[in-house]
């Protein structure tokens, strides 16, 4: 699968290019406020730009891209309010998803990253790196998800390999992920 955002842009967005394929990492640098978020729904075919396109294996559909493309914790719209419980915000992602068994599938997602002795701790108390990979996790959830935007992971703080490791393995993973961060959380990942 290949996702090609050609000039797209809207409200302080400026003209954004980007081409993201299965199995990779693209690193996009997007500079604060509601850009990246912006970005990330544009991509996702949740919001249509005011110029340029998005096409999805040369289509542009943003049906398709909806239903192929997870938005990982933007803020404003994905991203769960910090004092919701790492079990809470977990279990409601796949309610969402339409997952059978949320409340089991919870459980096994906590115990997989060894964080079942967090599941009551307020999400916004989580290190940054278990964040990312929990909340990554569930947006790859939905077996028609093919493709992953990484929302500003660098906001939380951490190191940022943490997160460039987990967009690394979901594209091992044969997943497009696509990386929206600030530019020095880009270039520190590209050394």
């Amino acid at each position: 699968m290949i996702i090609s955002a050609h000039n797209v842009a809207k409200g302080p967005l400026r003209a954004t290019s980007l081409e993201a394929s299965t199995g990779e990492v693209t690193l996009v640098p997007v500079e604060g406020g509601q850009r990246p978020t912006l970005l990330a729904l544009i991509l996702a075919g949740r919001m249509t730009p005011a110029a340029g396109e998005v096409t999805i294996d040369g289509a542009a559909d943003p049906r398709i891209l909806r239903r192929r493309v997870a938005v990982v914790d933007a803020p404003d719209t994905s991203a769960p309010v910090d004092d919701l419980s790492l079990a809470t915000v977990v279990t409601e992602e796949f309610v969402f998803s339409g997952l059978r068994g949320p409340r089991r599938a919870t459980r096994r997602l906590l115990a997989d990253e060894d964080l079942s002795d967090f599941a009551s701790t307020p999400i916004g108390d989580i290190p940054a790196a278990a964040r990312i990979r929990v909340l990554t996790r569930t947006a790859a959830a939905p077996p028609e998800v093919e493709a992953l935007v990484l929302t500003t992971p660098d906001r939380h703080g951490g190191d940022t390999s943490d997160w460039l490791e987990t967009a690394r393995a979901w594209a091992a993973r044969r997943y497009a992920v696509i990386v929206l961060a600030s530019a020095g959380a880009i270039a520190a990942a590209r050394t």
